[in-house]
């Protein structure tokens, strides 16, 4: 190691090292102070973006309470659906926005407008569960559309997730349009199990008569031979 003999070749020593790195110095330090002011910004601005983003949803939801109850803010909730879906696509309150504009496409009777909404939203890339939501929903409206084959398709991917339930009823109803009894009832028990295995099971009276209405029907039909 260099040693200096006085106090005055340490100072010169120290000068020529600044002259020879100071600048770069001074950049690195003023480049890792803008990286992390600069990263503190970005989050706050996410921060912020999800607020904006969750007080519109809210908004929406409340609009969406008013349609289902008297049919009123219909428009209000479209355009907060719209605001978010345009703005904040990446999100899950975009996404569910899509779900929103899906539905109210349904209850007008415009099914390939609804088809539209909810491939708008996989085409996001959601969540699983959301993505699971949207695909159970798209082959409703695939089943309206009288496209079974798709909405079978579609079926196949749902029935791994915590929608397994209504798929197998879907996929009965499916089945039961087709003339396949047998089929429709093996769906439909399927179902009834899946339900009952959920965390919190659920009471489905119309999968119950359905249920009960096709026994009936196998029953008669061996009587009968």
């Amino acid at each position: 190691m260099e040693t200096f003999r006085t106090e005055e070749e340490q100072v010169e020593a120290i000068k020529r090292w600044w002259q020879e790195n100071g600048k770069s110095t001074a950049f690195g330090i003023a480049l890792a102070l803008a990286i992390v002011f600069g990263w503190k910004g970005w989050q706050g601005h996410l921060k912020d973006q999800a607020a904006q983003a969750s007080n519109i949803f809210d908004n929406l939801m409340l609009a969406d309470a008013a349609v289902q109850r008297d049919g009123t803010s219909q428009s209000t909730a479209k355009h907060l659906a719209d605001t978010l879906k345009d703005q904040y696509s990446s999100s899950s309150y975009g996404q569910f926005a899509g779900l929103y504009k899906a539905k109210y496409a349904v209850q007008e009777g415009d099914y390939e407008a609804a088809a539209s909404e909810l491939e708008w939203v996989l085409a996001q890339r959601p969540d699983a569960a959301l993505k699971a939501q949207a695909q159970l929903r798209l082959a409703q409206v695939h089943f309206a559309l009288q496209d079974n084959s798709a909405a079978l398709a579609l079926l196949k991917d749902v029935a791994d997730s915590g929608y397994a339930a209504q798929a197998a009823e879907l996929r009965g109803d499916i089945l039961f349009s087709q003339g396949d009894k047998t089929g429709a009832l093996s769906a439909y028990q399927e179902a009834k199990r899946l339900s009952q295995a959920q965390e919190i099971p659920s009471n489905n009276a119309l999968l119950d008569l359905k249920i009960n209405d096709l026994n009936v029907a196998t029953n008669t039909a061996e009587g009968a031979q």
